[in-house]
């Protein structure tokens, strides 16, 4: 008769004994969650064994007294509430975002626990036994079971109310879950003696540890660390506990470089050495956070914490070996401390990727510490990010044009746009070159683009620059619109709303985006090229100085850059003059026209002549001035 009546409590806890053997043997992270959820499967494996005891001393009415068999009972009834309770605690934390439930809110919810303890202590139970089954019942089992349905109904309650914090396969584990241990007990209580409760609360947590807590679920394979989504719950917990944590960015400056050069899979090795060595440094969990990025969280107050960054920082400094190759790799350590943040974690991810991507050559060390003046720097940085939104939608560009002289005919024959930010007032003038960076990062280049082309064919046509000797503008393409497959397209629709002859428009290509772009740009500079645009290219000196783009790709001209230009007059390096004298024979042999840019002074100007450029650009003859500006110059000079 035992055996018949404990056939389920066997069943589940053979279940039990696999989900804990798997749950043990696996890393886990020190979430508040995973607390709760190591309570539920402590409690419930108390229940399987309370409730095989039960079985047992009702079925053994004879030799065991009434009070062990009281107290069995009350053991039994006390853990399964005990953990239904972990287990909305558990939901709850889940649904939002593992936040501590507020005090009031706690106190409100502990009620029912509160009274059916009282009945768990006074209250009258009795007992069933025949020849078929056993069980037990009356007002202390019927309260128990009434609050255990109360905290059931507020878990699915937060899979349904709180959905946005809950992916949507594993608000159906809960509910699943929810819901069988409730058909259980609607069955149990249709035919008492069948005592599955047992059973539906052991596939109530295997619904549960497959979808949440399996902790294959937080762990990055291409790396065998803690993956990007364990980071972000570990880093809310500690953040949301008010506990001061620091995180420790080591960055990979050059990974892909690194993946160029050795594949994904060597790469991917490569970031599973470091993080092993940080592991084995620090004695903590490491998280793959980025795709360059391998992040610890440890105490702001540890002693060992400067040796430790130390070691790493050395071990950064060296080659590794990955299969047979040794990398020398371009990393640096990010530090930050999480109380410089007092609203969300999202405020701890922007800094950190700020941080990653600002970080690479600020200094001979290795080592970047947060402090106030960069958490000044990314306020500016969000600052201007927010201009360019506004910009964008509320006209706020302004082109200027600076005049480019002929030196054959001793007039402006053409000008090169640039752009700027009509709002000075906010954190005053933005440079270019900075804001156009902050445009490419975050997806706003394209639109910027449109607007700046848009507006220099609009200028074109309202004032027929052709008539007033003008014979192109020069407009300057970013690295990732060269590249884009909708440009020519763009260009072309803009240019025959305007009306404007693609000869008009000299797309300014920078040296580096040239080298980096690849048959994606050669692709586009044929279409446009087609169309009778011609190209510049821009900077020349101060990328890659790849010769070989020269013969590769026709450029109409090619633009020097001040830095080739300036330490010939201003530093008087002799190797400065050999090397602009030879750069200049070598793009005149190539039948290259040259645009030498930055010229400021006559001496300036008579070297450049007289060593075969024609046009020459730059302060000595005008700053960029805006359009009406640019209209009254040009009359004037070209009279």
């Amino acid at each position: 008769m035992l055996v018949l009546n404990t056939r389920f409590q066997i069943a589940a806890i053979c279940f039990f004994i696999i989900i804990v053997f798997d749950y043990v043997r696996n890393e886990k992270l020190p979430l508040l969650s995973t607390t709760f959820f190591s309570s539920m499967l402590v409690f419930a494996g108390l229940n399987l064994c309370c409730d095989l005891a039960t079985v047992y001393t009702i079925t053994h009415l004879d030799t065991v007294s009434l009070v062990i068999n009281r107290l069995c009972h009350q053991l039994f009834i006390a853990t399964l509430l005990i953990m239904i309770i972990s287990l909305y605690q558990y939901v709850e934390i889940l649904a939002h975002n593992q936040k501590r439930m507020p005090v009031k809110k706690l106190i409100i919810t502990m009620i029912p626990f509160a009274i059916s303890l009282l009945m768990l202590i006074f209250g009258e139970l009795n007992y069933h036994v025949d020849a078929y089954m056993v069980y037990s019942y009356g007002p202390m089992a019927t309260t128990v079971y009434l609050a255990v349905a109360f905290y059931l109904v507020l878990i699915i309650y937060n899979t349904f109310f709180f959905y946005e914090n809950i992916r949507v396969e594993k608000r159906i584990a809960i509910r699943a879950g929810s819901m069988i241990w409730v058909l259980a007990a609607v069955i149990q209580f249709l035919n008492p003696g069948l005592l599955i409760s047992g059973l539906a609360i052991v596939l109530m947590i295997l619904f549960i540890y497959l979808s949440f807590e399996n902790p294959k679920e937080h762990i990055d394979e291409a790396t065998s660390t803690f993956n990007k989504r364990a980071f972000h719950l570990m880093l809310g917990d500690q953040f949301e506990s008010g506990k001061g944590v620091l995180v420790v960015n080591i960055v990979v400056d050059d990974l892909g470089r690194i993946q160029t050069a050795l594949g994904h899979d060597l790469a991917n090795l490569m970031l599973e050495t470091i993080g092993n060595k940080i592991q084995k440094v620090f004695q903590t969990g490491v998280y793959h956070s980025r795709s360059n990025v391998m992040s610890i969280l440890i105490d702001k107050n540890s002693e060992a914490l400067t040796s430790q960054l130390n070691e790493i920082e050395a071990y950064l400094n060296e080659a590794i070996i990955i299969a047979q190759y040794s990398v020398i790799m371009k990393a640096h350590i990010d530090i930050l401390d999480t109380r410089f943040f007092k609203e969300s974690c999202d405020e701890v991810y922007e800094m950190m990727n700020y941080m990653a991507d600002h970080h690479q050559d600020l200094s001979a060390s290795r080592i970047h510490r947060l402090d106030d003046a960069m958490v000044n720097e990314k306020a500016r940085y969000t600052t201007i990010e927010n201009l360019l939104h506004h910009a964008i939608e509320n006209d706020g560009f302004q082109v200027v044009y600076q005049p480019i002289f002929d030196v054959r005919t001793q007039a402006f024959h053409s000008a090169e746009a640039l752009v700027r930010l009509k709002d000075t007032t906010t954190v005053g003038f933005i440079p270019p070159d900075e804001f156009i960076l902050i445009a490419e990062k975050k997806g706003m280049i394209m639109e910027l683009g449109r607007i700046v082309f848009e507006k220099v064919c609009q200028f074109t046509q309202a004032n027929d620059l052709p008539r007033m000797g003008i014979e192109y503008i020069e407009v300057n393409l970013s690295g990732i619109q060269c590249v884009h497959p909708d440009l020519p397209k763009q260009l072309q629709s803009i240019m025959q709303n305007y009306a404007i002859e693609p000869a008009f428009m000299n797309l300014e290509i920078t040296e580096t985006a040239a080298v980096d772009s690849g048959e994606m740009l050669n692709r586009n500079m044929l279409h446009l090229r087609k169309m009778g645009c011609s190209f510049s290219m821009d900077d020349f000196g101060t990328g890659y100085s790849n010769l070989s783009q020269m013969a590769e790709v026709v450029y109409d001209l090619v633009k020097l850059d001040r830095s080739l230009i300036w330490p010939c007059f201003y530093e008087e390096n002799p190797k400065a003059h050999a090397i602009l004298t030879n750069v200049i024979n070598m793009l005149l042999e190539l039948n290259v026209k040259i645009v030498a840019e930055g010229v400021e002074t006559k001496e300036m100007t008579d070297f450049l002549s007289d060593h075969g450029i024609t046009y020459l650009q730059g302060y000595y003859f005008s700053k960029p001035l805006p359009e009406e500006d640019f209209l009254s110059y040009i009359h004037q000079n070209n009279a």
